[in-house]
């Protein structure tokens, strides 16, 4: 059942901010000329922006605010990024 408190409203508030601040790092780097070093910073970018995306998904179903599928799109993908060539993860 949604509640909309306050706190939650606040929360989720300051998970978006969160969430826009990865997305403007991943935007900055993605603007370097690439090299190998920056394809690895590029990867840790999109791994916090889909730490980020996946906070704010968490509280939003708690909260039982819709999520639209664009955003669960960006999700995955974000989090697909993470794990590419030059990741921690490969």
């Amino acid at each position: 059942m949604p509640r909309n408190s306050g706190d939650e409203d606040t929360r989720l508030s300051s998970l978006l901010g969160e969430v826009n601040r990865a997305r403007i790092a991943v935007r900055v780097q993605r603007a370097e000329i690439a090299n190998s070093t920056n394809r690895h910073e590029l990867a840790e970018r999109y791994g916090v922006l889909a730490d980020a995306l996946e906070a704010y998904a968490e509280a939003a179903e708690r909260s039982g605010a819709p999520l639209p599928y664009r955003y669960r799109d960006e999700m995955r993908l974000s989090r697909a990024m993470s794990e590419g060539p030059g990741s921690r993860n490969s």
